[in-house]
């Protein structure tokens, strides 16, 4: 349960070396940067920027060759989408490079400046014809009413004497509407297309210019505007033509250069690469802009691991001879990054303690103490051996499969791990596939006797909550709180033990039991009493706050009865499982081919059943050790070391033979 110790590191060299020494840095991943603050009138510093005035031109550059890059990728996207499963989402789904081939592609710039230009010259023709096909269906769109229109559309702006205007009727008051025109204009002349099944009847309107304004008044009366056609040469029918012909061609156009584009797929990777070598390299030039320098040297600070400290000076130095690094302890008003350090066994169950939040440093790392009552509770909750069995070889092929890192690696091996006690608790409990193989259980089932399986739930409990007050207390200790350690936790190992005890004699009717606990129960109590208040100078405020105290014992038995939820998920999996076995073996009454639904409905029965049963379990053995545990000594509020280190998007660098 351990916190590994962090230095603060110091590292000065000439400013000539900023870019070797910051990519050795980059290279080893051992050490988080610290912005360092610096009073530049009172040390004469600037920003490594000022004094290389070269590095932000470079970081303009290499900027405008990730925008490249990124247009690049996402042009492919628009062709071939790359498809990730769940886990490949979840472990980063990179493509895996040698560090031999990552280096040789990512460094071919001029030719992925090439693919750039190509990529870009195919988007906009791309985006020019879907523009003009847009374009080109809007005036169809507006064409196709007027197809029976025998005029060319430029000779429909009239005369000097004649005016010629389009409108659209609706069909129902068509009657109404021409007579009302024809009554006010008896010179207008109306042609329409009085096409059956149609809203709107299209008419053209023909009258004299004085008239003009009349017939306007009397439609736009009625929410009638004149239409607008677009400009094209022709009857509106030889515009539609033209048209059709003109978006066949776009088609072609289209599909040929949607071909140019999937040839340029091939050069994904290329550009992958590329990109992340450029990041990389912005990442450096970020960096050293934002690094403290004088006209001859500069300073970069950060944490590492007090493990790391030989190795770092080893690689710095090894390089570059002129190079001071100097590493010292954390001051009190420093906040250092965290970093859990627990032996091999239990490194995968760091992953519960990572997931709810880093402990402050100086503090005590749950991640030990946690282990055996998580694997115990997952097993219990789940509760199967054949369920333990598949989750175990799914997280080992995973695993082998799917490259991780971090967290996510660790939570999958905790995973494997866990399932040796699903197969541990489902071999105590006869649980196989729950009945199907009908193996009598080696200790119980609990089906048949539930409330051993409460108190051996609620009997765990108890051994944790006592772990976590021991926690509490072992911290205070070492700290050199002897008087908290006796007076907070100490005090309530008598009082709880005491008063489980008065009820376990009344249960039993043990009456030893009974006394034994009566006086550690009033021993705990009285020691609480007077103790608990010793902040207030008062005597009545003291006793007062310390009779109070007592009532804590309600969050203590609320937190016991919380384990009774292992009970509940150990029989749901158990029960469900009974229910799926059940219904496939109905099945086999059915002659010769009764077998295949039975090992279906087996199938996705205990699949389902295993899938929600295993977030259910890890879930809930997850809250045990949030709730009922960590509460009892956890201090957070610590940071995740974060070291300056090659942070690739699309690429996963491994060792030579391993991609």
């Amino acid at each position: 349960m351990a916190i590994a110790k962090m230095k603060k590191v110091s590292l000065v060299a000439p400013v000539s070396y900023a870019d070797g020494i910051i990519r050795v840095l980059q290279d080893a991943g051992v050490v988080e940067i610290e912005q360092t603050e610096v009073d530049p009138e009172a040390c004469s510093w600037n920003q490594l920027c000022q004094v290389c005035g070269d590095v932000n031109k470079e970081q303009e550059e290499l900027s405008r060759a990730l925008t490249e890059l990124k247009f690049c990728i996402d042009f492919f996207n628009k062709f071939e989408t790359i498809k990730k499963n769940m886990i490949e989402q979840f472990a980063g789904g990179k493509v895996y490079l040698e560090s031999s081939t990552f280096a040789d592609l990512g460094s071919k710039l001029d030719e992925a400046h090439a693919i750039y230009e190509k990529c870009r010259t195919l988007d906009e023709g791309l985006s020019m014809r879907s523009n003009e096909e847009a374009h080109l269906l809007d005036a169809y769109n507006q064409l196709l009413p007027w197809e029976w229109l025998d005029v060319p559309v430029s000779e429909l702006s009239g005369s000097s004497r004649i005016s010629i205007v389009l409108y659209k009727f609706p069909s129902r008051f068509y009657e109404d509407i021409t007579a009302e025109i024809r009554e006010s204009c008896p010179s207008a002349y109306l042609v329409s297309d009085s096409r059956q099944g149609s809203r709107y009847i299209p008419v053209m309107l023909v009258c004299l210019n004085e008239d003009r304004d009349k017939v306007y008044q009397i439609l736009s009366a009625r929410g009638i505007l004149p239409e607008e056609l677009p400009e094209v040469e022709g009857t509106p029918k030889d515009a539609i033509k033209a048209i059709e012909e003109r978006l066949s061609s776009i088609d072609g156009e289209v599909a040929e250069l949607e071909e140019q584009a999937k040839e340029l797929l091939g050069e994904r990777v290329k550009i992958y690469s590329v990109y992340d070598r450029v990041s990389l390299a912005l990442d450096r030039r970020t960096l050293a802009a934002e690094c403290p320098a004088t006209r001859t040297a500069f300073l970069i600070e950060g944490w590492t691991r007090e493990e790391d400290v030989p190795a770092l000076k080893e690689a710095v130095q090894s390089q570059y001879d002129m190079v001071h690094v100097e590493t010292r302890d954390p001051y009190e008003n420093e906040n250092p990054p965290v970093v859990l350090d627990n032996p091999a066994p239990f490194e995968p169950f760091e992953a519960v303690t990572e997931v709810y939040g880093m402990p402050r440093p100086g503090t005590l790392d749950p991640s030990v103490p946690a282990m055996p009552f998580f694997f115990i509770y997952f097993g219990m909750a789940l509760g199967d051996a054949g369920y333990g069995i598949i989750l175990t070889i799914v997280c080992l092929l995973l695993l082998r499969k799917v490259r991780m890192a971090g967290t996510a690696k660790k939570l999958f091996i905790m995973m494997a791990i866990s399932g040796a006690a699903c197969v541990l608790v489902g071999a105590l409990t006869g649980s196989w596939f729950g009945d199907f193989f009908g193996i009598a259980p080696i200790w119980f089932n609990p089906l048949e006797n539930p409330l051993l399986m409460l108190g051996v739930s609620f009997a765990l409990g108890l051994v944790q909550i006592y772990v976590g007050l021991g926690m509490k207390l072992y911290y205070n200790l070492k700290l050199g709180n002897v008087k908290e350690a006796i007076f907070d936790q100490g005090l309530w190992y008598p009082f709880l033990t005491g008063f489980l005890l008065l009820l376990g004699a009344s249960a039993l009717g043990n009456p030893t039991m009974g006394v034994v606990g009566k006086w550690l129960a009033i021993v705990g109590a009285g020691g609480l009493i007077l103790t608990q208040g010793r902040a207030h100078k008062n005597i009545i405020k003291r006793l007062g706050a310390g009779i109070l105290s007592l009532y804590d014992i309600t969050g203590y038995a609320s937190d016991l009865l919380s384990y009774s939820r292992l009970l509940a998920l150990g029989l749901a999996s158990s029960v469900i499982a009974m229910v799926v076995n059940d219904m496939a073996k109905r099945f086999l009454s059915i002659k010769f081919v009764g077998w295949i639904p039975m090992l279906l409905i087996l199938a996705i029965g205990h699949v389902f059943n295993l899938a929600i049963n295993v977030v259910g379990s890890y879930v809930h053995a997850s809250r045990l050790q949030y709730v009922e545990f960590y509460s009892k000594f956890f201090e957070g509020g610590g940071r995740r070391f974060r070291p300056f280190r090659r942070k690739t998007k699309y690429i996963e660098i491994v060792e030579e033979g391993e991609a």
